[in-house]
């Protein structure tokens, strides 16, 4: 074991540490993840749940698969996902024909809960352009799309799909 702490080179480390783009794009996701579900805790959502909802009131009526690819979840985790904002009654399943389908809609209260909502993330995203600038936001922007593509080829077409309109 003290030959393998030998062989570590702390250089090596710091420099992973510095250049890594899992550890720092997971980083930079959790502290902006924190801004906006700070500024939409008094909603009772989360800024991933605000996503949801988001995706949902485009689609107007969308399958759980379909807002998966739009979110960029499997589904699994989509399901996960609604859960709550069912059982809150913020959204509303029903069964497709076929019986694995299921189609989601915002319910009239998930309408009125995201219209409030909206407000507290236009602070947060107005915060968060403000802090990085115009020009290193829409970088931003620019290089989360280029990622996904890259991904998409990295994983031979396996990455979830990017949302296909902006949602949060």
């Amino acid at each position: 074991m003290t030959g393998d702490r030998e062989r570590l080179d702390r250089g090596s480390c710091r420099r992973v540490a510095r250049t890594c783009t899992y550890f720092n794009v997971r980083r930079a996701a959790r502290v902006l993840g924190e801004t906006y579900d700070r500024a939409l805790r008094p909603f009772g959502l989360k800024g991933t749940q605000f996503s949801v909802l988001v995706a949902t009131a485009l689609m107007e009526e969308a399958t759980v698969g379909g807002l998966a690819e739009a979110i960029g979840a499997d589904r699994t985790t989509m399901t996960r996902a609604l859960g709550p904002l069912e059982r809150d009654g913020w959204i509303a399943s029903v069964s497709g024909d076929d019986r694995r389908e299921r189609h989601v809609h915002l319910t009239d209260r998930g309408e009125e809960r995201l219209a409030d909502a909206v407000g507290a993330w236009d602070g947060a995203q107005r915060a968060v352009v403000e802090a990085l600038g115009d020009e290193a936001w829409a970088g931003l922007l620019a290089g989360a799309r280029r990622v996904h593509e890259v991904a998409d080829t990295l994983t031979g077409g396996l990455a979830p799909a990017g949302p296909r309109q902006q949602t949060g």
